[in-house]
């Protein structure tokens, strides 16, 4: 078994409530290391660590991301979607800057939703590589050829489809930080499957 991993979830106004909560939910009981970190609005006071989700939950995050946030820190950066999210994730220079880093390093980078049609297909993470995202913004990725499947794998690359997918998505983010037996175990503890 692979020692403790360490994760850092990236959350922002607009994020979407299931995705986030099943993300982080899942990663803590395979016994990652979960960081939430905000990703401030253009000219948003930092130091506020409240975050209003897509459809008015409120979470509090444990810091925001600011230009001193090291990459080097984490094993995987994941992005849950929600376009008012994505859209801030995409328009923060410091946060684009950060997940670059992290995966021309090769480490893991999760996005689902919103996310891989608003942040990594313009950004330039998705050439050459397959990925999914919600359904009704699937034209916006270039490589649409698995962009109809819930969960896509592609090397250090893991993209969802959306909240009805979070919980497989979170699993294979799992097999893909520990193993797949890691990933079975924290299925079974949640009622749930994974193949």
């Amino acid at each position: 078994m692979k020692a403790s991993r360490r994760v850092l979830v990236a959350i922002a106004n607009g994020s979407e409530e299931i995705e986030a909560m099943s993300i982080i939910g899942t990663l803590v009981r395979a016994e990652a290391q979960v960081k939430v970190g905000k990703v401030y609005e253009e000219g948003e006071e930092q130091g506020n660590l409240k975050v209003l989700l897509s459809r008015g939950v409120k979470l509090v995050a444990d810091f925001g991301i600011t230009d001193e946030t090291q990459d080097d820190d984490y094993d995987a950066i994941v992005l849950p979607g929600g376009i008012g999210g994505a859209q801030n994730f995409h328009d923060s220079d410091i946060f684009v800057s950060l997940i670059r880093s992290h995966f021309e390093k090769g480490k893991l980078l999760g996005a689902i939703c919103a996310s891989p049609a608003f942040v990594l297909e313009p950004h330039g993470f998705l050439e050459g590589r397959d990925a999914t995202c919600y359904p009704a913004l699937s034209e916006k990725l270039s490589n649409r050829s698995k962009a109809e499947q819930r969960v896509v794998i592609s090397d250090n690359l893991i993209t969802g489809n959306g909240p009805g997918s979070a919980i497989d998505f979170s699993l294979a983010l799992v097999e893909h930080l520990y193993d797949k037996e890691k990933a079975q175990e924290v299925a079974i503890s949640m009622v749930t499957t994974y193949d």
